[in-house]
């Protein structure tokens, strides 16, 4: 089609829509768009016919890797392509958008432009509705990739449940894990690395929804053996003098801090680990005493040492064992399903709980 542009040229760049192939001949502008920007003064040219897209959904996919991975390698080495491949994907989805989206730095990898930072937070969207569109209107059960994020501690009670779920219900789906302290969580949810992740206290984020599991509370673990264990609680001032071996992942430290704050005194941990596990078999051994939330089944260390659970008095708040997810994403498929399962799953590993129902 040609069109004399001067008959079409208006300046009003609410109107305009995105920029495609654009050929100038002597007297003409072709396009194959409806809308052209042109520069700062004349703002469009407008063409009668549908609108046709000159990017492509795999193009996105490409650009979203390398902008969450740091650098085309990186994201090709993801993606198990080749460099070239990748990097030409880009440049293309930056010649039909008519704009740059990626700053090359070398080696240094990338760095995002504010249209390419515009890009990263649509995208996600974007590819989460192809996903829809496809596993519904394709009549496909549930299949892929999901990452997902828990904390340490409840790793071993939570994600096991979980796997065997979809390895019985949708064995076409992959479950990549990664564990951490509430701070790693949150920050993999904003980098789009998880979509989910399962944790203590996960609402405090900014940009992140949680939805409720169950609640739980801290309690004191001691060895078996110990002057206080024997007791039916143990009340926080006579923990002042004893040695306090610190569970040192976000947020426990937070929670023990404010916990005896409110009784007057603050104890300073002799040892700090961010291992669960690591600190209960220091208190099997006799190390100290720990506050933890999480109480396995099992009363013993990995080493048969016995660990004595005991509650507080006076009893600590609440905390809420959340699934979390970015508030500005559409969750995928994969996802919806994950917290669907993590409703009936999760629950806290030990039958009987150290508090009464109501206890406050």
């Amino acid at each position: 089609m040609n069109v004399d542009i001067r008959a079409f040229l208006w300046h009003d760049s609410a109107q305009c829509a995105p920029v495609h192939r654009v050929q100038r001949t002597s007297r003409f502008w072709r396009c194959a768009d409806r809308a052209l920007i042109l520069g700062s003064r004349w703002s469009a040219v407008r063409i009668g016919g549908p609108r046709l897209l000159n990017f492509t959904l795999r193009q996105i996919e490409y650009f979203r890797a390398v902008a969450l991975q740091g650098s085309i390698s990186a994201a090709a080495e993801k993606e198990r392509v080749s460099r070239s491949a990748l990097a030409a994907a880009v440049s293309d989805l930056e010649t039909a958008l008519g704009c740059q989206l990626l700053t090359r730095q070398k080696a240094k990898g990338v760095v995002l432009t504010p249209f390419g930072a515009q890009l990263l937070e649509m995208s996600g969207d974007v590819i989460d509705r192809a996903e829809r569109i496809a596993t519904s209107l394709q009549g496909r059960d549930l299949a892929g990739r999901l990452g997902i994020g828990c904390f340490t501690s409840l790793g071993p009670t939570v994600v096991p449940a979980l796997f065997d779920f979809f390895r019985k219900r949708h064995p076409d789906v992959t479950l990549q894990l990664h564990t951490g302290h509430a701070d790693r969580l949150v920050e993999l949810l904003r980098t789009g690395e998880i979509e989910l992740a399962v944790g203590y206290g996960l609402s405090y984020a900014s940009g992140i929804e949680t939805e409720e599991l169950y609640m739980d509370r801290m309690h004191v673990i001691l060895p078996h053996g110990h002057r206080l264990a024997s007791r039916p609680r143990v009340r926080a001032a006579d923990l002042r003098d004893e040695t306090l071996v610190l569970l040192d992942a976000s947020p426990s430290p937070e929670n023990v801090r404010s916990y005896f704050a409110g009784q007057g005194f603050l104890p300073k941990p002799a040892f700090r680990f961010q291992d669960y596990e690591v600190v209960r078999s220091l208190v099997a051994r006799g190390i100290g005493y720990s506050i933890v939330i999480q109480r396995p089944a099992s009363e013993h260390s990995y080493e048969g040492l016995g660990v004595v659970a005991r509650p507080l008095d006076p009893v600590p708040f609440p905390t809420p064992v959340s699934c979390a997810w970015h508030a500005g994403r559409a969750l995928t498929p994969l996802a919806r399903g994950a917290r669907s399962a993590l409703r009936l799953l999760a629950k806290p590993p030990h039958e009987s709980s150290l508090y009464q129902d109501g206890e406050s």
